[in-house]
């Protein structure tokens, strides 16, 4: 009976290590998420040049602090999924990043941020048919705000055979849009993906200037929830700049 009771102490004290690491790894990376989303609270406009240089030297210090408290997290899926978005947060493709997160949804194929993280890397990567198929997958196992804004803006950009199944996809991404803003209608990125959605929709069914007062109107959403604090100028992905006051 001992025997039994020190086993299983030593087992739950194993378990609150892995719980520890775990917390600690994902603090690490949200920090560095944080630190690329929110840079030019802390630096000014002139530094823009420097973004993606600072970025990159505070995913490499990230990486090293992770590497120091991984410990008996090593190879499992959650912690290759950490790995793979802390070198995913650049906006070049990272082949590195590919390769663990396409591990960590074999280890694990409900874990929903990897599918995402993974959907992302392709998209970089110019694969957008994969990245598709990710962020659908993901939303197939668990619906969620970030899934439905990728798969709102990939689904603009998929190869299509004809003008009717591009227009199609464009009202798709409308729909998937507008789901995302249902679930957090405080998430200034979802209005920002809907507003894009039907500026594309203006574009591609008769330029309908109730379609653009519904973009306009969604832009207005996205400045009010905070959505770019960098700037008030929006551009559509049509090339299109909307001042919003």
């Amino acid at each position: 009976v001992h025997g039994g009771a020190k086993a299983a102490a030593i087992m739950a004290e194993d378990e609150e290590e892995n719980s520890q690491a775990r917390q600690g790894l994902q603090e690490l990376v949200d920090h560095l998420y944080h630190f690329r989303d929110h840079y030019f609270e802390n630096h000014s406009v002139e530094d823009a040049g420097k973004k993606q240089q600072d970025v990159q030297e505070e995913m490499e210090k990230t990486l090293q602090k992770m590497e120091a408290i991984d410990g008996l997290l090593e190879g499992r899926a959650y912690t290759l999924m950490l790995k793979g978005k802390a070198l995913n947060v650049s906006a070049d493709y990272n082949a590195q990043s590919e390769k663990l997160l396409s591990k960590a949804v074999k280890l694990d194929p409900e874990l929903v941020e990897a599918w995402n993280q993974l959907g992302e890397v392709y998209w970089k990567k110019g694969d957008v048919s994969a990245a598709h198929t990710c962020f659908s997958g993901a939303l197939g196992h668990c619906k969620n705000k970030s899934s439905l804004q990728n798969l709102s803006m990939v689904l603009r950009q998929l190869h299509t055979t004809s003008p009717d199944e591009h227009t199609q996809n464009v009202m798709d991404s409308v729909r998937q849009a507008k789901l995302a803003v249902q679930m957090d209608v405080r998430d200034g990125r979802s209005w920002y993906v809907l507003g894009n959605a039907y500026i594309s929709l203006f574009f591609n069914t008769g330029q309908n200037p109730k379609i653009s007062q519904q973009a306009l109107s969604a832009y207005a959403q996205a400045v009010g929830a905070g959505g770019e604090p960098e700037t008030k100028l929006w551009y559509g992905e049509e090339g299109m700049v909307v001042q919003v006051k």
